[in-house]
Formats: C-alpha cells, sequence, structure tokens
C-alpha cells in the first residue's frame, strides 16, 4: 500500500470519529446517568447487601469479595452523599436545596414514598421532581466519577 493510500485512510477514519463524536459522548452520557441511577435505585438493596451477611456464613472466597468491595463502594457513595447534602444545604436557591430532600426521600429514607407523595411533602409537583431527581444524579456522578463525569456529562435542558 502506497503512503499516499494509508494517509487517506486515517483521513477517512478521523472524519468519522469526528463526526460520530457527539453519537459517542451521548453514549458515555447515557452509561453514565444510568450508572447513577442504577445505583440510587438499589442503594437500600446494597447497603443491605454487606451490612446483612455474616462473613462466618460466607465459605466461597469470591462472595467474601463481592461483599468487601460492595462495602467499599458503599462507603464512597455515602461519603459523597454527605458531600452532596453540605452543598445542597448550602445552597443559594431553594432549587438546588430542595434536590437532597427529592433523593433522600425517594432513595435513601428508611420509609419508602411514593413520587406523588414526595413531590406533595416538598411542595412540588411530579415534573418539578423529576427534574430535581435529573439534575441530583447529574451532581451525584461528578461526585462518584470526579473527572470523568465532567465533558462527557450534558445536562438535560
Amino acid at each position: 500500500m502506497r503512503r499516499e493510500e494509508i494517509i487517506e485512510i486515517a483521513r477517512a477514519a478521523a472524519k468519522e470519529a469526528l463526526n460520530r463524536r457527539d453519537e459517542i459522548v451521548k453514549e458515555e452520557f447515557d452509561a453514565r446517568y444510568h450508572d447513577v441511577k442504577l445505583l440510587m435505585n438499589n442503594y437500600r438493596k446494597l447497603k443491605a447487601h454487606y451490612a446483612h451477611i455474616s462473613p462466618e456464613t460466607l465459605e466461597v472466597s469470591v462472595i467474601c469479595s463481592m461483599r468487601r468491595k460492595t462495602k467499599l463502594m458503599m462507603s464512597h457513595v455515602d461519603k459523597m452523599l454527605l458531600v452532596y447534602k453540605d452543598l445542597c444545604q448550602a445552597a443559594i436557591t431553594p432549587d438546588e436545596a430542595r434536590r437532597w430532600e427529592a433523593i433522600y426521600l425517594r432513595y435513601i429514607a428508611e420509609e419508602r414514598m411514593s413520587i406523588e407523595d414526595i413531590a406533595e411533602k416538598l411542595g412540588i409537583d411530579k415534573r418539578t421532581f423529576y427534574r430535581d431527581v435529573g439534575r441530583a444524579m447529574e451532581d451525584m456522578a461528578v461526585l462518584l466519577f470526579g473527572i470523568e463525569a465532567i465533558g462527557t456529562w450534558k445536562p438535560k435542558k
């Protein structure tokens, strides 16, 4: 293959990658949003996973390893939730301040409430609740994943 042909192929590949950039960024955004949403949806279960299993009942080392990984991750999640709570409580706008309450009542509080009941308790409509939770997930992605979440995370408008 001649040098010119190689250069032309490389240019075509680079052009294709640039054309797909937005699609790739969107896929990364969707994956991170999905990860945070999945994590928060399973928060109570993950906490119970390592809290209610005694090491004596675990004989398989892989299960023990999964338990340790879950505990380590949930410890990180708990720390970042406290950071997020502090950020929300120090917020200037009521919208920002309310986001902590929205995710706390939806995912963390022991008493489970319907979305309608949470919205009523917060004095907002369901659409505002969903918007608050969506923005809270974006904020939590940055806290949980750091710089990895910046640049690929496109806030919904």
